[in-house]
C-alpha cells in the first residue's frame, strides 16, 4: 500500500511541482508565504467587493464560489508538500474562518461604511414566539417607512421615537446602536496569521523532500568505477589544431 497516495494529487498548477523541483528550500519557503498571503487576501477582497455588490445578489455567491475554489485549490498544495494532518487542519479551519468572517461581517461592514443615523417612530410591534420582538418603523421626518424591521425591541412601546442607524440602500437592518467591529477585526487577523504561519510551514518542510540534483555530466557506466582522471601530461584545455 503506497502511504503516500493521498498527497500525489494537488491542483495549483502541474508547473509548480516541476518548478518545486529546482528550488531551494528558502526559495519553495517563499513561494508558500506569497501564496499564504494571496489566500488571505481573498476573503478580505471579497469582504471589500460585498460592499458594492449586495450580498443577497447572485454576483456576491459567484464571488464566495471563486474565493471557496482557490482556497480549496491551496489546500491541496498545503496537503501536498506539508504531508502533516495538523498543518492541512490548521489551513482548512483558518481558511473557513476568514471567509466566514467576511461572509457574515458584511452587515456591520456596511453600516459602518454607509450607515447613517436617522430618527424614527414606532408604529407596530410585533411579538414573535421563541424569537425576539421586532418593530416596524417610520421615519419622523417624512413619514416613510424603513425597509427593515428593527430587531430586539421589547423595551420599546408604540408611538416611541427614537434614533437608529440605517442602510440608506436599504441591504441591511437597521440598529439601535453602533456596530462593533473590534472582535471580528481581531478574529479575522488571528485567523491570517494562523494561515500565514501553515502555509509557510507546509511548503518549507516540502524543501526537505527534493531529491538529490543529478550529477553536472553523465555517471559512468561501472557503478565501481570512478570518474576517468586526466594522466600527467596528457592535455585537458582546448585543442587548438597543433601536435
Amino acid at each position: 500500500m503506497n502511504v503516500n497516495a493521498s498527497f500525489v494529487a494537488h491542483s495549483l498548477s502541474k508547473g509548480l511541482t516541476e518548478r518545486a523541483l529546482g528550488l531551494s528550500r528558502a526559495a519553495l519557503t517563499r513561494t508558500g508565504f506569497a501564496l499564504a498571503l494571496v489566500a488571505c487576501a481573498l476573503p478580505f477582497a471579497l469582504r471589500l467587493l460585498l460592499l458594492l455588490v449586495p450580498a443577497n445578489a447572485w454576483p456576491a455567491y459567484v464571488l464566495l464560489f471563486v474565493v471557496a475554489l482557490a482556497l480549496l485549490a491551496l489546500l491541496t498544495e498545503v496537503n501536498y508538500f506539508g504531508r502533516a494532518w495538523y498543518l492541512t487542519l490548521l489551513y482548512a479551519v483558518s481558511a473557513t474562518a476568514l471567509t466566514l468572517l467576511s461572509w457574515n461581517g458584511h452587515s456591520n461592514d456596511v453600516l459602518e461604511a454607509r450607515g447613517r443615523w436617522t430618527e424614527v417612530t414606532v408604529v407596530q410591534i410585533t411579538e414573535r414566539p421563541r424569537r425576539d420582538t421586532v418593530c416596524e418603523l417610520r421615519r419622523t421626518d417624512d413619514g416613510t417607512a424603513v425597509p427593515h424591521l428593527l430587531d430586539d425591541c421589547a423595551d420599546l412601546s408604540r408611538g416611541a421615537t427614537l434614533s437608529v442607524l440605517e442602510d440608506p440602500e436599504g441591504e441591511v437592518r437597521p440598529r439601535r446602536s453602533a456596530p462593533g467591529t473590534v472582535a471580528t477585526d481581531l478574529a479575522a487577523g488571528i485567523s491570517g496569521v494562523v494561515l500565514v504561519t501553515g502555509v509557510t510551514v507546509a511548503f518549507r518542510r516540502g524543501g526537505r523532500r527534493h531529491p538529490p540534483m543529478p550529477p553536472p555530466y553523465p555517471p559512468s557506466t561501472n557503478p565501481g568505477q570512478p570518474y576517468p582522471q586526466p594522466g600527467p601530461g596528457s592535455f585537458s584545455g582546448p585543442h587548438d589544431g597543433r601536435p
